[in-house]
């Protein structure tokens, strides 16, 4: 699952990637023509480069192929994909309002937070009051609304 603003930005880091996966090929073109390529350090590096950037636009093509655009939740009894809640950490009473969301958008904004994390994982399908353990720290859920996504 993703947001509407998770996949537009997943598109543009594609876009990004295959203009550098673009601009490595042209450079490894120039570095080819100075000679000798078993010791042409550049020619390698940017070989190396390629391969690196070849891996990374399959990765978030197959990410763009799967992904799911979700809309905010319309219920607030069970923490789900899109609810913002409230929590507090027990160990020293730190509190925090995070929105869960998918892989792809938990860097979008300062409060994201990814389900897949262990905060994330921890928190998904609970309830207002439920207490759950994260890295072996006591964290109580205070409150569930429906995240801006």
């Amino acid at each position: 699952m993703i947001t509407k603003l998770g996949k537009q930005k997943l598109e543009e880091h594609l876009t990004q990637l295959q203009d550098e996966l673009n601009r490595t090929c042209e450079e490894r073109g120039k570095a080819a023509e100075e000679g000798d390529l078993k010791e042409n350090s550049a020619y390698i590096f940017l070989g190396e480069r390629a391969l690196v950037l070849y891996s990374q636009v399959d990765q978030v093509k197959a990410d763009l192929k799967t992904c799911i655009i979700q809309s905010a939740p319309t219920q607030t009894d069970i923490i789900v994909f899109g609810s913002r809640v409230k929590i507090k950490f027990e160990s020293d009473g730190r509190e925090m309002e995070i929105t869960l969301v998918g892989k792809n958008d938990s860097n979008l904004q300062p409060s994201w937070i990814s389900c897949e994390s262990p905060l994330g994982q921890a928190l998904l399908n609970q309830s207002k009051g439920a207490k759950v353990s994260v890295n072996d720290q006591p964290v109580s859920i205070l409150d569930i609304a429906i995240g801006e996504i």
